[in-house]
């Protein structure tokens, strides 16, 4: 039986969150905290458990809107979902929370349906769009994967037929002596300067990625200052 999903209730109110409890606790693991700093607290332990947080914006000590811009600006936190939970029903209210970061806002009292429906539909998005991720950039320097750019590239040529571009292949001699030698992390270290080596070199309107281990490829604007 696969692993039950993780939810971070943040929510200063020990009824809600005992109702949000008793709503989730069949089909998900829970964590809970009261506000806004000890959810950061949790986050940085637990962060890779996380699927999904509810977030309630009223709280001592940090508050939702407060939590929410942290979050969403740390790389390490921002792709985790974050549901706004709060008494209000206004338009002001619901787009003050979207423009925050969070990817959806309900209203106290809970409708159980709605909520399980609107967790469980955030948390498979979550997961596809970061399977979709994986394959369409290489893991470890970010750029296109060999399948990905070549589609990249392919889509660029198509749709500027009267530009002309330059494609750039590359690779590191001798890299495998570099991890022998110096380690891994080095060897690591050093794709990742490359990588953004290609970045700046390529610019907008062109595309780079990472074919396999230690070879580039940058499909370059030609005439590009």
């Amino acid at each position: 039986m696969p692993a039950q999903k993780c939810i971070l209730i943040v929510e200063d109110n020990e009824i809600n969150r005992l109702t949000l409890c008793a709503l989730l606790a069949s089909k998900y693991q829970i964590l809970e905290a009261e506000n806004g700093q000890e959810a950061l607290d949790i986050l940085k332990d637990k962060r890779e458990e996380i699927s999904l947080i509810l977030l309630d914006i009223i709280m001592p000590v940090m508050d939702g809107y407060t939590f929410l811009s942290v979050v969403k600006n740390d790389s390490a936190y921002s792709s985790i979902p974050v549901i706004v939970t709060t008494q209000s029903d206004s338009d002001a209210d619901e787009v003050a929370a979207l423009s925050h970061g969070a990817e959806d806002f309900v209203t106290k009292p809970y409708k159980p349906e709605i909520l399980l429906n609107r967790v469980s539909s955030i948390i498979r998005f979550r997961e596809t769009a970061a399977m979709i991720n994986q394959f369409q950039y290489d893991h470890l320097t970010g750029l296109y994967s060999k399948v990905f750019f070549c589609q990249r590239a392919k889509d660029i040529l198509l749709q500027n037929p009267e530009q002309s571009y330059d494609m750039i292949c590359s690779d590191v001699e001798n890299f495998k002596l570099i991890n022998d030698v110096l380690g891994n992390k080095v060897g690591d270290d050093l794709l990742c300067e490359i990588a953004e080596c290609c970045r700046n070199y390529t610019g907008e309107g062109g595309a780079c990625g990472r074919l396999n281990a230690d070879r580039f490829a940058c499909l370059v604007r030609r005439g590009r200052q």
